[in-house]
């Protein structure tokens, strides 16, 4: 039976306030059904809606569902030399979710790589986590409990691309794969990784990188950088 919630309880779930909820409901903008006078949220829908609409979120809700953490979440800190593959082998979908899967079995993360290979199978057949600009985000619908002891972002390059999916038609080029201990972290994760893409010049960046340690200096360098791009841009433009 599928789980619901009430305006009160989905607010506090993905950490905005009720009358952005509210709002968001009304304009259609989260799947909610109004009931009498009182708005009810399946669970199941809203994970949906969260994992699939990551990089189009106003990016103030998603700062402020970083920041309600007790602890923020440096960038660097969910990157490790461990959890990265910067040449990718895989020449199709299936072939570039077993690839990443097996990535943190082979560095002795986790002991076992089917379950996570099966959970992002099952998360790709509902709709694919293929974005624009040559990015994917594929991850388990829900964290798989015990998996994983931190929270970390796994990271996968094609220099060939992927088909995989995305709206433009065009390869799949680097994939960002969220890798957590509880559903909270992963939303939070989700939301970060939507501002870290939203950098200007990011995606060549990241293409551009020679080495793993080239990564972590990129992400060292974006610690230091407000996340913020509700603000305008130095030139007058906005980051959107």
């Amino acid at each position: 039976m599928e789980q619901i919630l009430t305006l009160k309880e989905v607010a506090q779930y993905i950490k905005l306030n009720e009358r952005t909820i509210l709002k968001m409901a009304h304009n259609n903008e989260i799947p909610a059904k109004k009931i009498g006078n009182q708005w009810r949220f399946i669970l199941s829908k809203v994970d949906e809606w969260l994992s699939q609409s990551v990089e189009n979120v106003n990016p103030s809700d998603l700062d402020e569902l970083i920041h309600t953490s007790p602890h923020v979440i440096p960038i660097s800190r969910l990157f490790a030399p461990e959890m990265m593959e910067m040449n990718m082998s895989a020449r199709n979908k299936a072939e570039a979710l077993e690839e990443l899967s097996l990535i943190p079995k082979k560095n002795g993360v986790i002991a076992d790589s089917s379950l996570f290979l099966d959970a992002m199978q099952a998360r790709e057949e509902l709709m694919s986590t293929a974005l624009s600009n040559g990015i994917a985000i594929p991850h388990p619908r829900y964290p798989i409990q015990g998996l994983f002891e931190e929270p970390r972002v796994l990271f996968g390059r094609s220099i060939n691309g992927i088909e995989f999916g995305e709206i433009d038609g065009k390869k799949t080029h680097l994939f960002f794969v969220s890798c957590v201990p509880n559903e909270v972290t992963h939303l939070r994760v989700l939301a970060k990784l939507g501002l870290l893409l939203r950098v200007p010049n990011i995606v060549k960046r990241f293409i551009e990188a020679q080495s793993q340690d080239d990564l972590m200096r990129l992400f060292l360098e974006l610690d230091k950088t407000d996340l913020d791009f509700s603000k305008p841009r130095s030139d007058g433009s906005n980051y959107r």
